[in-house]
């Protein structure tokens, strides 16, 4: 008999600091643009279009010990009908030593964290050392979750200017961070003026359900550092793929990104060649180089890998037996 321990939502944001979150997502991003990390395919299914799906996220981390999957389900009528969110998932993890899963993590809370630690690797790594200000395009949790990492890399952050397309969503954004984060200046633009924000900013990040460019190439001033966020389907977008193709282009992971990513628009369409995505985890790895100048305009294109959900959640899990948090359930 062995037990493993479940870690409910509560107790998963409890046990996860932005910053160690960060250390997970550079660690994952290493390992897999170094052959020690690897994916399966996504198995992706539709219930009614547009209403309900699931998808199964999987891999493997050898540099790590690990592997496993993160499973999402998503209903959009259940803030309606029943008050809980549209999206759910679980995190389940093994170790490649012995085969055995290790627990079961809340998925959304992992979900959330470690893409806002992933634009914080891209904006760490890419962005000006002098950048005070960031325009964030999208209010909910992703954009709160994007200030987040932020914060915990970029001490000389100063300025954050964030526009959704509700009003009252961004005003209601701005009173939350303004809290959480009393040290930056907060400021909200209607959703109409986002020009204005991006051509003053530093940073810019956009992490929306966008379908068509939200951002567009004439808007964006030399140097800037741009973390595309939101566009993990084929069908989703963000970005002008002129402004894609005038950047300099890192990714998460480059088959990813050319299929599905905010790069796969530009490539489609003959813009950028393959050869120009270049792999965050090269960079990390010190086998690829970063920002060349002050005046050259960077893209990091996160698509989101499982690898970062599963070495999260082993982070979770590893806290919660340090402290006796969660459930352990007998096997």
């Amino acid at each position: 008999m062995y037990a493993i321990r479940l870690l409910n939502q509560k107790d998963t944001a409890s046990l996860l600091e932005m910053q160690e979150v960060v250390e997970c997502v550079e660690k994952a991003y290493g390992l897999y643009s170094t052959g020690k990390a690897g994916l399966w395919p996504v198995i992706f299914h539709e219930f009614q279009p547009g209403v309900r799906d699931m998808d199964i996220k999987s891999g493997y981390l050898e540099g790590a010990g690990l592997f496993g999957l993160k499973v999402v389900g998503y209903s959009a009528e259940n803030p309606q009908k029943i008050h809980a969110p549209a999206l759910a998932g679980l995190v389940l993890v093994f170790s490649i030593e012995t085969g055995q899963p290790l627990g079961l993590v809340d998925g959304m809370t992992v979900t959330n964290l470690r893409t806002g630690a992933a634009g914080a690797v891209g904006a760490k790594l890419l962005a000006r050392r002098d950048s005070r200000h960031v325009f964030i395009c999208g209010t909910g949790a992703q954009g709160r979750a994007q200030l987040q990492g932020l914060a915990a890399v970029m001490p000389g952050l100063e300025k954050v200017t964030v526009t959704g397309p509700r009003e009252e969503e961004s005003e209601q954004y701005k009173h939350e961070m303004s809290r959480a984060f009393p040290r930056l200046t907060l400021e909200t633009i209607p959703w109409k003026e986002r020009e204005a924000g991006v051509s003053r900013a530093d940073i810019i990040v956009t992490c929306t359900p966008a379908r068509e460019p939200l951002i567009m190439k004439e808007w964006v001033r030399p140097g800037t550092h741009i973390n595309a966020i939101g566009a993990d389907m084929t069908e989703k977008q963000e970005i002008d793929p002129l402004l894609v193709a005038s950047a300099r282009l890192f990714v998460d992971s480059a088959s990813q990104a050319l299929h599905h990513g905010e790069c796969h628009h530009a490539y489609d369409a003959g813009l950028i060649r393959k050869e120009e995505v270049t792999e965050i985890g090269s960079l990390i790895a010190g086998s690829a180089q970063g920002r060349q100048g002050d005046e050259e305009i960077t893209l990091f294109d996160a698509t989101g890998m499982a690898l970062q959900d599963i070495i999260t959640s082993h982070l979770a899990l590893k806290r919660g037996e340090e402290r006796g948090l969660g459930t352990l359930m007998e096997m």
